[in-house]
């Protein structure tokens, strides 16, 4: 009973002593030995075998980078430019006060009846409403 559980066990291992064994030749033939590889190779079999394929694969079609850097242009910052300053004449002239900026005139709304409305801008507004939406006028003290 106790040998039903080591056979499956035995064989996979022996799968893997072959496919790292491979995996060690075709890598000394190639000059460059990733011990890594081999340990993958030996303790997952066939999957090893399977993702050193697929990884040698994206090397040699050069997938491994996620953006193809010849492909790839630098991004442009377009920064906000400021209007060119003209130069003042050196004269000093004098600045006239600015004027009173006349009051905004209010919206004329047609009135509802039962609707109630912002005092300041005539938008509708909710009875539970501390601040008008569009304008931000306080409703309530």
């Amino acid at each position: 009973m106790e040998l039903d559980l080591w056979i499956p066990i035995i064989v996979w291992l022996a799968i893997g002593a072959v496919i790292a064994f491979y995996l060690y030749r075709l890598m000394d033939k190639e000059g460059k030995v990733e011990i890594i590889w081999v340990v993958i190779g030996f303790l997952l079999s066939v999957l090893g075998l399977m993702a050193f394929i697929g990884a040698r694969s994206m090397k040699e079609k050069d997938r491994d980078k996620a953006v193809d850097p010849k492909s790839y242009q630098p991004p442009e910052y377009k920064l906000k430019e400021e209007a060119p300053k003209e130069k003042a004449p050196e004269e000093k002239t004098p600045v006239p006060a600015p004027e009173p900026t006349p009051e905004p005139k209010k919206k004329e709304v047609k009135q509802i009846e039962g609707i109630p409305r912002c005092p300041e801008c005539g938008s509708a507004i909710s009875s539970s409403d501390v601040r008008c939406r569009d304008c931000g006028a306080k409703l309530k003290d």
